[in-house]
């Protein structure tokens, strides 16, 4: 495992994140970035008709909300702690970081939540846009599965779908916060850096604990000595 390949991935998406953060709170607190923003409330604007989209966005909102998403989370971090103790602690304290974290961002930025576009069932939608709260706990669930499940995945097509899936079900939110007028895009952009930033730069940890639960292989006497 090359450790300095995590690392500059954490690091490349934690400045892209810094950056992102520094344009919407200097420039765009009450407004949408045009280059990132308009365009894309636009074409989520014209897909509010179908209905399957927005219900499949409202289940998003609910099961990955803060009360549902932490019960959700616990859950999901119970059953993998009965069989791998590391990855579940491994999975509750990014979570920690990056929703807790996540929390003060919103705080410290103040960007008011997008005021067009709404859907009318969350036209009352509390607290700050950026970032995307919903982005980020899905990025750091999807994301931390899809690590973990690859210790017991042994073809490279199993892999493969997984990240596949894991990728597209945060996509799918990021798209859904979109469509349902409660988010800019930028915001799901940012709650998605925030996210893999927390994953790379804490996975290296992980793998080292996870490895070190591996029994050693017991080498003869005589052979360490030949060696």
């Amino acid at each position: 495992m090359n450790k300095k390949l995590y690392y500059t991935a954490g690091l490349l998406t934690l400045v892209s994140f810094i950056t992102l953060t520094a344009i919407v709170k200097l420039s765009y607190t009450h407004a949408p970035i045009p280059s990132i923003d308009s365009h894309l409330q636009t074409v989520a604007w014209h897909l509010q008709n179908n209905e399957v989209l927005v219900q499949i966005s409202s289940v998003i909102a609910k099961f990955l909300g803060d009360t549902m998403g932490a019960v959700v989370g616990l859950i999901i971090a119970a059953i993998i702690f009965i069989k791998d103790k590391v990855s579940a602690i491994w999975l509750a304290l990014v979570a920690g970081i990056a929703v807790g974290g996540n929390t003060l961002i919103k705080l410290v930025i103040g960007r008011d939540r997008p005021d067009i576009h709404r859907i009318a069932a969350f036209t009352n939608e509390p607290g700050k846009s950026f970032a995307s709260g919903h982005t980020t706990f899905a990025v750091v669930l999807f994301g931390c599965l899809f690590f973990i499940l690859l210790h017991y995945l042994t073809s490279v097509w199993s892999k493969t779908l997984v990240g596949l899936i894991a990728a597209g079900l945060i996509f799918l939110t990021m798209f859904s916060r979109v469509l349902l007028g409660v988010h800019y895009p930028s915001d799901t952009l940012g709650g998605l850096l925030w996210g893999l930033s927390v994953i790379c730069l804490t996975y290296p940890t992980y793998l080292h604990y996870k490895n070190s639960e591996k029994p050693q292989r017991y080498v003869p006497k005589s052979m360490r000595e030949a060696g």
